[in-house]
């Protein structure tokens, strides 16, 4: 599944093929619940803010037409990448450098191995602790499209109320 589209017609034919079609529709329910729940709890200041989101530290970034570009957006931020790149483009790392986003996202141990990458110590973000490196599991989480997805997006609400009620002024 690319999109949050592709999710609910996934669950939508799991559900029939199992013989239980309402289910398919609770599920979603669910979803959107912890969803709109999990956007609530996002600080204000945060909103709009730009975020890169690393899926793998080749790297390849969630663009605003996949799955986690939508939670995001749901969430009232902002995908740091142009959307003419795809739902999951892989990325000349100078693209990073140049988009200078407002919070970097990724595996705890890739976001730890950031500034050693070669012209990463230029990041705002990084420099300044605007970042959420997830541990193994609840990154495994925010990656796999599914019933889940509204449980990821409170993931995501939970890391920006750690980083504080203050975001970065806008440039």
């Amino acid at each position: 599944s690319r999109d949050h589209a592709d999710v609910k017609r996934s669950l939508t034919t799991i559900a029939r093929l199992l013989g239980a079609p309402a289910r398919a529709e609770q599920v979603w329910a669910a979803i959107e619940a912890e969803t709109r729940a999990a956007t609530a709890r996002v600080p204000p200041a945060w909103r709009g803010r730009r975020v890169y989101f690393e899926v793998d530290p080749t790297p390849y970034a969630a663009g605003a037409g996949s799955f986690i570009g939508e939670t995001l957006a749901r969430l009232g931020l902002a995908n740091a990448l142009p959307a003419e790149l795809g739902p999951f483009p892989k990325l000349n790392p100078e693209v990073v450098l140049r988009l200078q986003p407002d919070i970097v996202m990724a595996e705890r141990t890739a976001l730890a191995a950031m500034p050693a990458r070669p012209g990463w110590t230029v990041l705002h973000a990084l420099r300044d602790g605007r970042s959420c490196g997830f541990p193994g599991a609840r990154y495994e989480l925010l990656l796999r499209p599914g019933p889940r997805m509204g449980e990821a997006a409170g993931v995501i609400a939970d890391c920006l109320v750690a980083l504080g009620p203050r975001a970065p002024k806008a440039p």
